[in-house]
């Protein structure tokens, strides 16, 4: 480690260690390690997984972003915090399982973290352990009921470095989101609607394009094709964001205000995956199965909703 960074590492320690430590209660987490995370090295469908292909001034940032979260880490073991970022900086990184290790650690110590279990409800989704997940969000869920809410710090900041998300908005939305991958379509769209009526007032039309995209999904897998249609029909055409143009332009294309065909091109899985399920819902399963394998190996971490797809596509919780 070079002197600056044992330097940087040593200032966030003092400064952590300087701070009051979070009070710890008791409760009830799920222990979880990386070998019961189980998908660490191959997708649902059996395809290798392969570190991110980062460039190299991306990838010195982010592994000195790990050197400094581990020391903090080290220096201030009895900080919530310490443990949340070091496991997302992990993250960042493509480290999945090692990362839920860290937040298991952390929930060792702090059981009743409500954000401890947002974000190894995340990872553990990542790797493909969606009950496991869904329990975590459930329960951190269940810990700010009645609560205040919280923006999230962000580890990534966007361009106008402007916190968007909240805790209690980013839980429910992600436990909405992962229940797409075991079928529970109804649960998709009720959650994303309740997460949307709790994102700042600013971040609205950031968060509408990812709630209605997800909740236009859910609906057409349960056949809901004028449900779907309405998700999506109010959508403006103007909306000026700050994150999520991706989601945006797979709206558009949801409402027919552009086609299938005008995406052909795009690289990016949320938009891929878009066009493969409008694919599928259009019955041209041929089509729709080559984009959705696609999807799979061109991300070096794969791509669980097109590999559920992919794997079990007939999937749905009865309600």
């Amino acid at each position: 480690m070079s002197t600056t960074l044992r330097l940087a590492a040593l200032a966030v320690g003092l400064l952590l260690a300087a701070a009051p430590a979070a009070a710890t209660t008791t409760g009830d987490s799920v222990p979880v390690d990386s070998a019961a995370a189980g998908f660490c090295d191959a997708t649902l469908i059996g395809t290798a997984l392969r570190a991110p292909d980062f460039a190299p001034a991306t990838q010195k940032k982010i592994d000195e972003d790990i050197a400094i979260a581990r020391a903090a880490l080290a220096i201030a073991p009895d900080r919530e915090d310490s443990y949340f970022w070091l496991g997302r900086r992990l993250g960042y990184a493509g480290r999945f399982c090692e990362a839920v290790d860290v937040f298991t650690r952390g929930l060792a110590v702090f059981p009743d973290s409500y954000a401890l279990l947002r974000y190894r409800g995340r990872h553990l989704a990542r790797v493909r352990q969606f009950d496991l997940a869904l329990a975590d969000y459930q329960r951190a869920m269940d810990l700010m009921s009645g609560q205040l809410d919280y923006f999230e710090p962000d580890g990534l900041p966007n361009r106008i470095g402007l916190t968007l998300g909240t805790y209690k908005s980013n839980i429910i939305y992600y436990h909405a989101q992962t229940s797409f991958a075991v079928g529970d379509y109804h649960r998709v769209v009720e959650g994303m609607a309740r997460s949307y009526t709790l994102v700042p007032v600013f971040s609205r039309d950031d968060m509408l394009p990812p709630t209605a995209y997800w909740t236009y999904l859910a609906y057409r897998k349960l056949g809901m094709v004028d449900e779907a249609r309405r998700a999506v029909a109010d959508i403006p055409a103007d909306l000026q964001l700050v994150e999520n143009a991706e989601y945006y332009r797979a709206v558009q294309m949801m409402q027919g205000r552009i086609s299938p065909d005008d995406l052909a091109d795009s690289s990016d899985s949320t938009i891929k995956f878009a066009v493969a399920m409008e694919r599928r819902f259009n019955g041209e399963e041929a089509e729709a199965k080559r984009l959705l394998r696609e999807i799979v190996d061109d991300s070096a971490q794969g791509h669980w909703p097109a590999e559920s797809e992919l794997l079990a596509p007939d999937r749905m919780v009865s309600n």
